[in-house]
């Protein structure tokens, strides 16, 4: 199944994208993390293309191959920034999947625009619950672009790279490709502009600023799947299970993995799972309006 790239113009802004499948199937939109980009679904789009999907896996402004424009990084933003996607490549309306920030940004896109979206997949997504990774909590404080800035000096961004110190640090191989894909996201000013943007919009000192739950955002009549890990180490598995409990008829996931990736750990058999589920319900009901 041939898998292409290439960017387009949203309102004035170049998305990055990576796309697959036959063009007159269901559309499924993919939104990765922070600190990350499209490439976090590599191991997905060709097994879910290969269901009869049509996939596109977004860059989100601030990441990867998209524009960073300095300000625009609020779930409101990313929301707005993906029904211009929508619009630009004629999608009347798609199953969102969406992992970790990119989840948030699915229920939050949702929320603004339920006319465009099919179905939800949340992949150890965040919004769910307030605790979340001490890391991405310290990276909330003021003192954190001073600290980033430090240790992403050039001496120090090739230690990183140093085999020796994967060995050492006993990191698998995902665990290096994401360190690298962290690197490429961190690399520059703009980037870490955006990471900071981005992050301190969906997260504080405390933790996750918002539940969806609470906030009533998460809508029964959405079909929606949750997928995660037993031992996600960035977003505890009880979210899940808390948000399938809140939603009659949700499907969840759960692999025996302990990563915070579960799209990669069990790429084929994610694909196959979410597959089923676009196959198996019916896309949330809508008025017939255009495109918002």
């Amino acid at each position: 199944m041939p898998i292409t790239s290439r960017s387009v113009v949203a309102d004035g802004h170049t998305i990055a994208l990576t796309e697959a499948g036959p063009a007159d199937a269901p559309v499924i939109v993919l939104l990765h993390g922070l600190a990350s980009d499209s490439g976090t679904w590599d191991r997905a789009v060709g097994p879910l293309a290969a269901h009869g999907l049509h996939v596109y896996a977004v860059d989100l402004l601030g990441h990867g191959a998209s524009d960073k424009p300095r300000h625009g990084y609020l779930l409101d933003d990313f929301a707005a920034s993906l029904r211009d996607l929508f619009r630009v490549l004629g999608i009347a309306s798609a199953t969102v999947c969406g992992h970790s920030l990119g989840g948030a940004v699915a229920v939050h896109f949702c929320s603004q625009h339920p006319d465009l979206v099919d179905r939800l997949v949340l992949v150890s997504a965040g919004g769910l619950g307030r605790e979340v990774h001490p890391v991405l909590r310290a990276a909330a404080l003021p003192v954190a672009p001073a600290v980033l800035r430090l240790v992403t000096r050039p001496a120090l961004r090739r230690l990183y790279r140093s085999p020796g110190l994967h060995r050492a640090l006993r990191l698998t191989p995902d665990n290096v490709v994401n360190l690298r894909r962290a690197g490429r996201a961190l690399g520059d000013a703009a980037g870490q502009a955006a990471f900071f943007a981005a992050l301190r919009g969906v997260i504080e000192p405390g933790g996750q600023r918002g539940n969806f739950m609470d906030m009533g955002t998460l809508a029964a009549h959405v079909p929606t799947m949750l997928v995660w890990n037993e031992g996600d180490p960035v977003i505890p598995v009880r979210h899940a299970r808390a948000a399938h409990e809140h939603l009659p008829g949700s499907r969840l996931l759960v692999f025996p993995n302990r990563s915070h990736e579960p799209h990669r750990a069990s790429a084929q058999h994610f694909a196959d799972e979410v597959a089923a589920f676009v196959a198996e319900t019916d896309p949330a009901m809508r008025d017939d309006r255009p495109l918002s």
